[in-house]
């Protein structure tokens, strides 16, 4: 009977959870046929937007600037300002260049720059046929590209950022030393390389000059020299007092050519006979205005110039326009000048240094 009892008993508990089962799974299983309503979140105010980027808020960008050597007083000066431009307006300021002038360098560190994907290039031209097609690759690869210093017109380049205009350049310098030497004489011009774009467009116009306003100046001869080095210029310039011992004034044209034009003077013992003149910045001229060898030297800030560059490329990443005419840049004592049909973003007139300012400039 007891046997009987909890027989029944388990029948009874086994239908129970069995029971249990079935309605736990029917729970499980069964979904609504719609989806939950979802509760729509209170009103809120619209977000506010994120400012548009200004002119300065450029801590991304990378903007290169390649000279046309590396190494001397004028294109370090340019370093030093895109720099300090960087630290303004934030931002990577990529100085690269070589040790002399190449124009085959020139377009290897392009190349470079380009692998590396910069935001800008800037470029002091040493030779527009070898640098062009190089431009335009780089454009090609999304890259802005712009020139300083030495332009390269005929290229695709954006802009210019010019440390003065080339006619007022070459004629500063051509009134300067007819001056010295009384509107009468022989002269002879010792410039950079023979491909520099800038250096042969002053030439142009000191030629110019002289045709226009002095007759009785003589243009004896033009003398170019291997990557702008001064040992060549006073090889140059030794080679030229030689040929034409009557000469009265020597140009150098480029930068690093001054010393060597100068010394070539001096090592002559004909200070105060032959004048000497030429695009030099102050650290460079120093001593030889200090000696006598020379009188003055024309150039503009190479700093301001490339703390221009690098401003200039922040615009131009940032597809800004420029106001025509003079306007205002930050960081900046004198107004700069757009020449919209010329594509030139002009930094001043011509610097004309002289012993009464030489010392007042650290570059």
């Amino acid at each position: 009977m007891i046997r009987k009892l909890h027989s029944k008993l388990y029948i009874l508990l086994t239908l129970l959870v069995a029971g249990a089962l079935v309605l736990s799974a029917c729970t499980l299983t069964e979904q609504p046929t719609e989806a939950p309503a979802v509760e729509e979140p209170a009103a809120e105010e619209p977000a506010e937007e994120e400012p548009a980027a200004e002119a300065g808020e450029s801590d991304g960008y990378r903007i290169a600037f390649i000279p046309q050597l590396i190494g001397i007083p004028y294109f370090t000066a340019m370093e030093e300002g895109g720099l300090a431009a960087a630290e303004e307006f934030g931002g990577e300021f990529l100085y690269v260049g070589a040790p002399t002038a190449s124009a085959a360098e020139q377009v290897r560190l392009m190349e470079n720059l380009i692998q590396q994907n910069v935001d800008a290039i800037s470029i002091s031209v040493l030779d527009s046929a070898s640098l062009n097609p190089v431009i335009s690759r780089a454009i090609d690869a999304g890259i802005v590209v712009y020139t300083s210093d030495s332009d390269s017109p005929d290229s695709e380049r954006a802009l210019y950022v010019a440390q003065a205009l080339d006619q007022e350049l070459g004629y500063t310098l051509i009134d300067e030393l007819a001056e010295q030497i009384g509107g009468d004489g022989q002269i002879g011009i010792v410039s950079g390389e023979s491909t520099a774009t800038n250096l042969n467009t002053w030439i142009e116009f000191m030629q110019e000059r002289v045709e226009q306003e002095y007759p009785d100046i003589e243009i004896v001869d033009i003398r170019y020299t291997t990557g702008g080095s001064s040992e060549d210029a006073l090889r140059q310039a030794e080679e030229l007092m030689t040929r034409f011992p009557d000469i009265e004034g020597l140009i150098a044209v480029a930068s690093t050519t001054v010393p060597g034009v100068a010394q070539a003077v001096e090592q002559a013992g004909r200070i105060g006979e032959v004048a000497v003149i030429g695009y030099g910045s102050p650290a460079t001229v120093r001593p030889f205005i200090e000696s006598g060898v020379m009188e003055k030297s024309i150039l503009w800030n190479p700093r301001d110039l490339g703390y221009l560059t690098y401003w200039a490329g922040i615009q131009l990443i940032e597809g800004n326009e420029f106001p025509e005419g003079e306007f205002e840049v930050p960081g900046l004592e004198n107004p700069v000048r757009w020449l919209p049909d010329d594509k030139i973003l002009l930094l001043g007139p011509p610097l004309v240094i002289t012993a009464d300012n030489v010392n007042d400039f650290d570059f």
